[in-house]
């Protein structure tokens, strides 16, 4: 019997060979579309699962929070809190610190500027578990002089991974022996690091005090809860272990210290708060583009739908012949069903095809690393046959039953006609498809101009033609002086324009933040959260920025190092009534007293999706400890060779340091990396979704001009033309496209105006965000409908009526 089922099944297949491959293209590039986005989307979820039991690990955060609520969030943690936790709570089976840092590494000849480097306690690597392939199993990082290093540094400063006892050296200061090398960090792990030390060794560079410093927030802290834990009550217990430790001093300064518990797993796509290792993912996004999925597999169904049931007229003989010869309908539906599922298999074998032929491209874009195959998720091997049983029931029941339906007698004697509810079905199907491709066109096209209105902004500070030189790390105790000489020496070179030091530039979040900061005189309780940037005579020209009162720090005047310089927002937050009241007030700075010499405009010194934040500059024409980095202005046209006479004479002035450089103009815009990813995603799967509802439209476009031959031909030998024909073959699917417009419209403009309150700086919503996508569907509609129309006017009307 399911011999006959396939014979016939693929017998009917290979006869009609355009819907088939219209029906297997689009299933088949649908669901190519929907796996690849739900690889990405598995992939972001993936963050950090790969740790041991993740789902009890957590990291403990900081929160600062003044009297009228304003809140300074961190990633960070106060360095006490752990020792505390370690002695009191029996719920908590294992908790450590670590601690980021960055420094010169130094290896005979081989010198590099490392960023990855951290200290940490014993615990850490109970609590994170990262896969280890040469280990000392006789020491470890609680003896200080100890290092673990990964794979790719080992080969990079050693040349081979078998380095355990070999040493390095830390700015020429500190050496390290190495226990043990662990493999590279997986790009899943939202913490990742080159370099493992211990803690001991942290507290001999910052002092034992470090340890309990409640006010610190540079180290992270993480823990690993017993089983059963409820982490709301445990926060409970934390809070009030801060109100024991710290009530009478909170209660002073009228502020609220919380230290509440993140659960690892959710880090990546949730967290957004200061100090944050690297820009996280975004979870709101992750969820957007799995709508996207499902609603691009719909499509292809949709399609396949629509394209069943058009053809099931041409269908309803063969049906009635069967029914007459006694075929049930139970047999009818099996047939039917066979050849839904034979079309949905063989989509399915070259959705497989496509998602390898794309995969490279797809990783390029996306950032998932190429050994991180779709295949080997375990996900996958479910999806792809729910897809294809899902698919057959969703894609046949509909057409089944309604071809299994018709009545043999009416079929015969030639009184069958179609269906009006089956045709209103498919326009409404077709409407889904376009309001579907309506509103991902919009979507891109307001992702992209958002990205360019934020990229083409003016930012307030000079970003071109400057390069950044990331200062020693290495200093000898003359460095102030030594500082100026490189200075003076490097503006000798007519390539060069200027040269200033700070502890920040442009193109990141401010690292150094500052609370109980007010005006003199004010109760403590007023201060606020600030960011801190030091900076020398010369940052406020380099940047070009403005000063809008008072004056910028200057040579003629000799008590700059308890000088001020405030940017508006900060003049605002710390409730001066204007800028020029602001100018020559005295501020009190963690006890000690400061004058304001000046109000800076507010730049942007974080992206635009970003508000102003406060902002305070002090002198610091060294930088703050080895925290610095030298801005350049210089000549693009010659920058090869200026680069290279800097590195000269970093050589001679800096030995032992490393010579790092970066433009800032592509430092800047690579806080704009997420959102451009995910308009490349974006894009990709909404060409796709396009072809599909393109596809869909030949399909039902060719059957109706199939349909409508006899009648074409009549109103051809009645005078009609070719314009008139496609007319009366493509008003149907404007009239359903200009529907699908207005029922769109309301919708995206909700929607659109709703994802765009993320951003600080955003773009206005014009009618030609709307209109532009209304027309490209409407030419593709009609370049689609016309090649149907053209072959079916140039037919011979005696040839089409001959035989009526």
């Amino acid at each position: 019997m399911f011999r006959n089922y396939f014979k016939i099944a693929l017998r009917h297949l290979v006869q009609q060979k355009t819907y088939s491959v219209i029906n297997i293209l689009g299933l088949a590039i649908g669901t190519a579309a929907s796996l690849l986005i739900l690889h990405y989307v598995s992939y972001e979820k993936s963050y950090d699962k790969f740790h041991s039991e993740s789902e009890r690990i957590y990291r403990l955060r900081y929160e600062r929070i003044s009297e009228n609520g304003e809140a300074a969030k961190f990633a960070s943690c106060c360095p006490p809190a752990a020792l505390r936790i370690r002695e009191n709570f029996e719920e908590v089976e294992k908790i450590a610190r670590i601690f980021g840092y960055k420094a010169s590494v130094s290896h005979d000849e081989k010198m590099f500027f490392e960023e990855r480097i951290y200290f940490a306690e014993k615990d850490f690597l109970d609590i994170l578990k990262f896969k280890f392939i040469k280990e000392d199993p006789s020491t470890g990082i609680d003896q200080p002089g100890n290092a673990f290093i990964s794979r790719s540094t080992a080969v990079k400063y050693f040349g081979t991974e078998n380095v355990i006892g070999n040493t390095f050296s830390i700015d020429k200061k500190s050496d390290y022996q190495i226990v043990g090398v662990f493999e590279d960090i997986p790009q899943n792990s939202h913490l990742k690091f080159d370099f493992l030390l211990g803690w001991e060794d942290l507290l001999n560079i910052v002092g034992k005090d470090y340890d309990e410093a409640w006010g610190h927030t540079g180290s992270y802290t993480y823990l690993k809860v017993k089983p059963n834990t409820d982490p709301i009550q445990l926060d409970k217990k934390f809070a009030k272990m801060i109100d024991d430790e710290l009530g009478e001093d909170l209660k002073q300064y009228k502020m609220q210290l919380l230290i509440p518990l993140q659960p690892l797993e959710d880090i990546h796509l949730t967290s957004n708060y200061m100090q944050e290792y690297e820009v996280n993912g975004d979870l709101d996004s992750i969820n957007f583009l799995f709508i996207i999925a499902l609603f691009i597999i719909v499509m292809a169904w949709v399609n396949y739908i629509n394209l069943s049931t058009a053809r099931s007229i041409n269908r309803a003989k063969e049906v009635g012949l069967r029914k007459v010869v006694g075929a049930t309908r139970k047999q009818l539906i099996s047939q039917f069903f066979v050849e839904t599922f034979i079309l949905n298999l063989i989509a399915i074998l070259l959705a497989i095809g496509i998602i390898e032929l794309l995969n490279p491209y797809f990783s390029s874009i996306t950032g998932i690393p190429s050994e991180v195959k779709i295949w080997y998720e375990s996900w996958i091997w479910i999806a792809l046959p729910g897809l294809l049983l899902v698919g057959v029931f969703l894609s046949g029941f509909y057409p089944v039953l309604t071809i299994s339906s018709f009545k043999p007698i009416a079929i015969i004697s030639g009184k069958f006609s179609k269906s009006a509810q089956g045709v209103l079905t498919r326009k409404v199907l077709v409407a889904f498809q376009f309001i579907l491709a309506l509103a991902l066109i919009t979507g891109t096209l307001t992702i992209s101009k958002q990205i360019s209105f934020m990229q083409e902004q003016d930012l307030g500070f000079n970003i071109e033609q400057t390069l950044i030189v990331k200062g020693p790390r290495v200093r000898e105790d003359n460095f102030e002086s030594t500082n100026e000489s490189f200075k003076e020496t490097i503006l000798k070179n007519s390539s060069i324009k200027n040269i200033c030091m700070s502890t920040e530039v442009p193109g990141r979040q401010i690292y150094w933040d500052a609370g109980a900061i007010h005006k003199q005189g004010e109760d403590p309780s007023a201060g606020k959260n600030y960011q801190i940037v030091g900076i020398d005579y010369d940052y406020i020209d380099l940047f070009d920025l403005e000063i809008l009162y008072g004056r910028p720090f200057s040579r003629e005047y000799t008590a700059e190092d308890k000088s001020l310089i405030l940017n508006e927002t900060a003049v605002k937050w710390m409730g001066f009534e204007s800028s020029e009241v602001a100018v020559g007030a005295k501020v009190s700075y963690w006890g000690e007293i400061f004058t304001v010499v000046g109000v800076m405009k507010d730049f942007h010194q974080q992206s635009l999706k970003e508000e102003f934040e406060p902002h305070i500059y002090r002198y610091m024409p060294t930088g703050r400890g080895t925290r610095a980095m030298y801005s350049l202005n210089v000549d693009i046209n010659n920058v090869n060779v200026t680069i290279e006479e800097i590195q000269n004479q970093w050589n001679k002035f800096y030995p032992g340091n490393p010579f790092e450089f970066f433009f800032l103009d592509e430092y800047y815009n690579q806080q704009y990396k997420s959102d451009e990813l995910f308009e490349k995603v974006f894009t990709l799967f909404a060409f796709l979704a396009i072809f599909i509802t393109a596809l869909g439209i030949f399909g039902l476009s060719s059957f109706s001009a199939v349909q409508r031959t006899k009648e074409i031909g009549i109103r051809k030998v009645l005078g009609a033309k070719i314009t008139d024909v496609l007319f009366l073959l493509t008003k149907d699917f404007i009239i359903i496209l200009g529907i699908s417009f207005l029922v769109t419209l309301p919708l995206l403009y909700f929607g659109l105006n709703t994802w765009l309150e993320d951003y600080a700086n955003r773009m206005s919503l014009n009618i030609w965000l709307f209109i532009l996508p209304l027309f490209l569907v409407g030419i593709i509609t009609l370049l689609t409908v016309s090649h149907q129309t053209i072959k079916a006017a140039n037919t011979n009307p005696v040839k089409t009526l001959r035989h009526e």
